[in-house]
């Protein structure tokens, strides 16, 4: 909910200006008078009337996403869908059934992200938090659980290993799901790379308290020790090589 204070000459203009304003039918809104107002004498002494207005901002959006959305897929040229609608605060999920559904999707989800772009344009809501998600029988869904999987396995190597693992270019919802995933991993760091919409996901190794480390040799892994000079006689000191160097 959210809640405006507005005035005009009476309490129905004020309620129905900010209506008009807004674009917003009047079954979206409850108001409270907070005064009257009054006419004065002559014009003398009037006083605007002062109106509280309680809005439901996520039924208001809901309704008008799922109105866009099916305006822009019959304009496509699609007949034969439905549309289902999830609130995923803050978010609104408009999810299209169809046996069109490769189509919508399109190749690596361009369609799908496409019909995104263009409904959160026209949805540009002022101070709204919500933002809308187009998905197609759960595919997106689908697809981020399947590579929040794949990106903690890579994690879990990244951390046995050492070694930073890239993965490949993901849109930023999905780039978000990957990074909340991998914050539960230990051990790791996540860093996004690239730019553009679409952006790499690097997984880091944490560097651990002293930050240097040994390189193995080849010798089971234990790091090299200098060996003393036979001939105790001589003073000449070897110069030590960079192998025990940091990474």
């Amino acid at each position: 909910m959210k809640y405006f204070e507005v005035e005009g000459r009476t309490v129905d203009q004020a309620v129905n200006n900010f209506l008009a304003e807004n674009d917003i039918p009047k079954d979206f809104v409850e108001y409270e008078v907070m005064t009257s107002g009054s006419k004065g004498f002559l014009g003398i002494g009037s006083k605007n009337a002062q109106v509280k207005i309680k809005f439901n901002e996520i039924e208001f959006l809901k309704r008008k996403g799922r109105l866009l959305i099916s305006e822009l897929l019959e304009k496509a040229g699609f007949e034969d869908f439905s549309i289902e609608v999830k609130n995923r605060n803050p978010d609104i999920v408009l999810n299209i059934i169809s046996p069109d559904s490769k189509l919508l999707i399109g190749k690596n989800a361009q369609m799908l992200d496409s019909m995104q772009f263009i409904i959160n344009r026209m949805m540009d809501w002022e101070g709204s938090d919500s933002s809308f998600i187009v998905d197609v029988e759960d595919y997106r869904e689908r697809v981020v659980e399947t590579l929040k999987e794949k990106a903690v396995k890579l994690a879990k190597t990244v951390r046995r290993t050492g070694k930073p693992i890239k993965m490949s270019p993901m849109v930023t919802l999905v780039r978000k799901e990957i990074h909340m995933a991998l914050k539960q991993v230990q051990g790791i760091s996540t860093v996004s790379k690239g730019d553009g919409h679409l952006k790499e996901i690097l997984i880091l190794p944490e560097r651990k308290a002293g930050g240097r480390s040994r390189r193995p040799d080849n010798r089971g892994g234990r790091p090299q020790r200098s060996r003393r000079p036979e001939n105790k006689q001589e003073t000449k000191t070897e110069q030590p090589d960079n192998k025990d160097g940091a990474e």
